[in-house]
Formats: C-alpha cells, structure tokens, sequence
C-alpha cells in the first residue's frame, strides 16, 4: 500500500523527483555560487567596521561604480569617501539579516538587509558631509541607527564572484543620546577594535 501511495505521490507532483546527476551538479554549484555572494557582503561588513582598506577593496572589481548615500562615483573612491567619515567615529557595526540572491550564469544581483550602529562623538561635527551624519549634534555624544538594504549587481570573473554595481538604500535612522551602561573596560573579553588589531584578525 505505501508503494502504490508513493506512486500517487510522485505521479501528482506531491514528493521530489530524484536529480539526475547533471541536476545534482547545477545545485550544488548555485548553492556554491551563492555562498561566495554572501561571504563578499559580510567581508565588505568587516571590512568597514575594522576600517581594512585591502579587505574593502578587494570585494569590487576594478570598474565596479557605487551609488550610496551622498556619494556617486567609482566603488575604489568610495573607499576614500567612507574611511574619512568612520574613521571619526569611535564605534561601527554593521549586521546582515535577509540576502535574496539570483544568479544568472556569470551574473548575479542581491538584496542584502543591514542594520548599522554608529556612536558620533561630542566635538565632532559632521556638517558638510551630506546625508544622515550631517545631522549629529556636535554638543553630544550620540548612537546613530541605521537600517538599509545594499543592491548588488555582481560578476564572476576568474571564478570569483565581487560587486560591479552598488546601491545602498537607507530605510530608516534613528538617534539617541549615548549610553556607555553596559561597557567593560578591564578584565573581561576583549573590546572590539576599530583596526586590525581587532581580536578577528588573530589566528594563534
């Protein structure tokens, strides 16, 4: 009776077909495929909050062109534009939740959802900059939350997948006066670090 049920099932759709080999092969090759995409959104991540300029540059390709925030131009001189402005911030993180991806051949696109933490400090003034930043107020320390999502067009070139094409869309922002409750300094694990003597790059 269970085979003749199985029978049915398979008959109307209802179970799986068995892959044949070269279906096998597709599979795992897009599921590969699709794991490199996402380990280039969460090196670009790092490489921004650790302020690793080689990291950065090396999830782009050499024409890539990047459109987020106030900066439009080539995705090397983004480079530029965000270490001047996170590298006067004391604290950054960037966390990734959904990532949609699509591939098509040797052409990919994603949409990759973020949230980013940012502490402004008091003194630093922003004004000029453009964007969300511009509106930190220099008499306080602030937390400055930001959720977007970056649009990706990437490309497989030598077998490795980098972006070609960058846009980041911001969603919301939202800022608060700092709050240090919560911190450790002194025994304890290790603080984060801004730079690659963060405890991620060591390898003992």
């Amino acid at each position: 009776m269970k085979i003749l049920i199985n029978i049915f099932l398979v008959l109307a759709g209802a179970m799986p077909k068995i892959k044949t080999g070269g279906e096998l092969m597709n599979t795992l090759e897009l599921t590969a495929d699709k794991m490199a995409i996402m380990d280039v959104v969460y090196k670009y991540c790092r490489a921004i909050d650790r302020l690793d300029r080689e990291l950065l540059e090396s999830v782009f390709h050499e024409d890539s062109i990047h459109h987020h925030g106030e900066y439009k131009g080539p995705s090397k001189q983004f480079c530029d534009f965000a270490f001047d402005i996170l590298s006067a911030m004391e604290h950054t993180q960037h966390l990734v939740g959904n990532i949609l991806i699509e591939v098509k051949d040797n052409i990919a696109w994603s949409e990759s959802y973020w949230q980013a933490y940012h502490r402004m400090a008091k003194g630093k003034s922003f004004e000029g900059q453009g964007g969300f930043i511009a509106d930190h107020n220099p008499e306080i320390d602030e937390d400055v939350f930001v959720s977007g999502r970056y649009i990706d067009k990437l490309e497989k070139r030598n077998g490795e997948w980098k972006i070609i094409k960058r846009q980041g869309v911001h969603d919301w922002v939202r800022f608060e006066p700092a709050s240090d409750k919560g911190w450790r300094e002194g025994p304890g694990p290790a603080p984060g670090r801004g730079d690659r003597s963060d405890p991620a790059y060591e390898r003992d």
